[in-house]
């Protein structure tokens, strides 16, 4: 697809951006993460478009074609924008969870209907990994993933709205276990006992590939590296991702896996985002430079609890997605934002309405994120 396909769309979403909306939006996140006082939680409302609004484009489609990851990334700008929630405007380069692990020579696969993956090497391979250098941060898929941010900042230079209001979304870097897990595969377990100096160095050397990438890309898109860049400001510059290390205790995520993820966060600060039960959570609340967290399962936890800790420390929870109940909502109005999801537009503005109401945007009944699809 060319450049010029794109056009229509980009004027149309153009006319539909509201620089001052996006000020006060930027305001009310940077007070919330503050733990000052505000208005309403800041909240994400997601809804489906209708294909006739905006294109749709499989996952090999976006993979394969630069160009129309660009218009899949804007669909949920589009959606925001025409809603006004409380989404800040971010596209990155999508090509999955295997980005940092394909620097590796890791090989990539593209499903139909969920973003790719990568697959672990050999042990010869491995083997050779430690005991090489970190590689260049236009290795493996991470090239592909450099053009196409910078065909996003020409592409959007055109307009000035777009161009200001829409940022340019840190890659998914997953993070130093996760990535880990990915080139090693599973066996990497019995290695924490038998080799854990070896898991120690691949850890190591995910960690300098990612900061080499992460500079790469804020050098093509001129963003700054201490702003993620995508639907959360004020967090610091990267998502890590600790979805693998669920499976660890404390003490082994304590003393084996926290180190990489305090020196990725150091520079540039950030978050850590993880599903499932995570038994080791509250250590990571004395990670310097961590600006939030991000259980993104919480039905696996008690929320007051978590809140008053993070509270304690400074450190917002975000996006959470598990529907509140009324004690939360009343005890819960700072340090804390959310996604919820809606069927339609008319859903979606009717928990707007209700969000700038009450504060949060559930807590009716037929309104709730509980009784529509994610």
């Amino acid at each position: 697809m060319e450049l010029a396909q794109a056009t229509p769309w980009l004027e149309r979403l153009e006319a539909l951006i509201d620089l001052e909306h996006v000020e006060r939006t930027s305001a009310l996140q940077r007070a919330a993460f503050a733990f000052e006082p505000v208005p309403h939680i800041p909240t994400a409302i997601l809804y489906s478009v209708p294909e006739d609004e905006w294109p749709r484009y499989t996952f090999p489609e976006i993979y394969a074609d630069p160009v129309k990851m660009l218009l899949h990334e804007l669909a949920d700008v589009y959606a925001s924008a025409r809603l006004q929630d409380d989404h800040l405007y971010g596209i990155r380069a999508n090509y999955g969870t295997g980005i940092i692990a394909s620097m590796f020579g890791a090989p990539t696969v593209v499903f139909e209907d969920t973003l790719p993956i990568g697959q672990a090497l050999s042990p010869a391979a491995l083997e050779t990994i430690l005991e090489s250098d970190p590689p260049g941060p236009y290795s493996g898929v991470a090239g592909r993933a450099l053009e196409t941010v910078a065909l996003y900042r020409q592409a959007l230079a055109p307009y000035p709205k777009l161009s200001q209001a829409v940022g340019s979304q840190m890659l998914d870097i997953q993070g130093p276990f996760d990535n880990a897990t990915i080139l090693w595969g599973s066996t990497i377990y019995y290695a924490f006992y038998d080799a854990p100096e070896r898991v120690q160095r691949l850890m190591a050397l995910i960690v300098d590939a990612i900061i080499g990438l992460v500079e790469e890309h804020r050098r093509l898109d001129g963003r700054p590296p201490q702003e993620h860049d995508g639907a959360w400001h004020h967090l610091g510059g990267l998502c890590v991702r600790n979805d693998s290390s669920v499976t660890l205790g404390p003490a082994q995520y304590r003393k084996l896996v926290r180190p990489h993820d305090q020196r990725l966060l150091e520079p540039w600060g950030g978050w850590i985002h993880f599903c499932g039960r995570a038994a080791w959570w509250q250590e990571l609340l004395e990670i310097p430079n961590l600006r939030g967290i991000n259980p993104y399962q919480g039905e696996f936890y008690d929320l007051l609890g978590m809140y008053a800790r993070c509270a304690a420390a400074r450190v917002p929870i975000v996006q959470w997605t598990t529907p509140l109940d009324a004690e939360c909502r009343e005890r819960i109005r700072t340090g804390f934002s959310r996604i919820v999801y809606a069927p339609n537009l008319e859903a979606a503005q009717r928990l707007l309405e209700r969000l700038h109401t009450t504060g949060h945007a559930d807590g009716e009944p037929g309104l709730t994120d509980e009784e529509t699809p994610a």
